[in-house]
């Protein structure tokens, strides 16, 4: 599939010159930016490994940009990443106008007719420059390479005509990933909606319904009153405290979590029991997952628990197909959120026992069904991405380090 050069080894500094640019971006601080700047600060969130993501929505003006000296990016520039995550992923700019970039970006413009800067693109995001930038790589917690130890790294550029068949068979090659990968996430969608169906008819046959607040014990988490420095809520830290992101990735138990309240944490909140339904009613409105230990949680988690004569899995259901529903209970603000009021008030089919294990056994067998084919999806998403690391490592793979 591909054909080699002989070995002729440069770095970033020499593959720029005579009239390129190796840079890093400009460092802009909070207080510099501005929202009704015209300048747009491009940031890692952009950087994708390939491509570019465009997610971030930062501004300055533009005397402020002449006040820092700021380095106005062109299209077509390498942009390169130096934090992870992963670490050194780099993408082609592709808009005009004036954007500048963070600091802990790299800018690579080559000015040079005998280079493609994608073919150098698609070699940064390969497996072995990856490797490459291990060699050089610093940081604990995260890790991070600087440009001047980017520049150490060597590698070859073959002649221009053996650069264009490589991206041309790359991109082929990724095209019919790119198509694949498009049926993956759209079976995923469908998935999704098929989920809502099955919920929906579960309940569809009920007639008699009551507001949730008669069912059981209704009670939001508590972070009000909190210090001005909040890290004296998690000093000396031994109480789980679960956040609504927490709630949301659970598949069904909540066990993981990130923070810890110590005693004086715990006096401003509530440690609720194990087994308690948590039901978020800000930013993601009705996620639910279970306690699976003891823990606190903030006042934008609503806990549950229900009467001897509720089932509390049927109760999650419910509320899980109510999604729609309780959005459109949400005021049209950026941080989209219900209040307590409304989840007691909402209405619930009420049924025997008997009627809510056969509707939570009906509902359980669907979505295992369900269950089972998005997991083969994932999979098949991550073979994929394996994939595109694959087709990277055998177009540069004849590439020895010089660095």
């Amino acid at each position: 599939m591909w054909s080699w050069w002989r070995d002729v080894f440069m770095n970033f500094s020499e593959l720029v010159a005579p009239n390129g640019l190796f840079s890093d971006g400009d460092w802009i601080e909070k207080k510099d930016q501005d929202e009704n700047g015209t300048v747009r600060l491009i940031q890692l969130a952009d950087i994708g490994a390939c491509f570019f993501k465009d997610k971030s929505a930062k501004f300055v003006t533009e005397v402020k940009a002449k006040e820092l000296n700021c380095t106005y990016l062109q299209k077509g520039d390498i942009l390169i990443a130096r934090l992870p995550d992963p670490l050194g992923r780099a993408c082609i700019f592709p808009l005009d106008g004036k954007y500048i970039t963070a600091v802990d970006v790299a800018i690579v413009r080559i000015s040079r007719s005998d280079i493609n800067p994608k073919y150098v693109m698609y070699m940064i995001n390969s497996p072995g420059f990856r490797n490459d930038i291990k060699h050089y790589e610093s940081g604990t917690t995260r890790k991070r390479i600087s440009r001047k130890n980017l520049d150490k790294i060597q590698f070859n550029i073959p002649p221009l005509p053996e650069q264009e068949h490589i991206i041309s068979r790359i991109e082929e090659l990724f095209s019919q990933l790119d198509a694949s990968v498009a049926e993956l996430k759209t079976a995923k969608e469908r998935l999704n909606v098929y989920r809502q169906a099955v919920l929906k008819e579960a309940f569809d046959s009920c007639k008699d319904f009551v507001p949730l607040a008669t069912l059981g014990d209704l009670g939001r988490g508590k972070s009000k009153h909190r210090p001005r420095n909040d890290a004296a809520l998690f000093e000396n830290g031994k109480y789980p405290f679960i956040q609504t992101g927490e709630v949301k990735a659970a598949p069904k138990h909540i066990t993981c979590y990130s923070k810890m309240y110590g005693d004086f944490g715990l006096q401003q909140s509530k440690l609720w029991p194990k087994g308690t339904l948590c039901i978020t009613i800000a930013a993601n409105i009705a996620e639910t997952a279970f306690l699976g230990i003891d823990a606190c949680f903030p006042d934008s988690v609503v806990g549950f628990t229900p009467y001897e004569h509720i089932l509390p899995e049927y109760v999650r259901y419910f509320i899980e197909s109510q999604k729609q529903r309780l959005w459109a209970f949400a005021p049209a603000t950026a941080q989209k959120n219900i209040n307590l009021d409304t989840l007691e008030k909402l209405t619930i089919p009420y049924c025997s026992v008997e009627e809510q294990e056969q509707i939570v056994r009906k509902i359980d067998s669907k979505k295992s069904v369900c269950d089972s084919i998005e997991k083969t999806v994932d999979t098949a998403l991550q073979q994929a991405e394996a994939l595109r690391q694959s087709i990277l490592k055998k177009a540069f793979e004849g590439r020895k380090s010089g660095g």
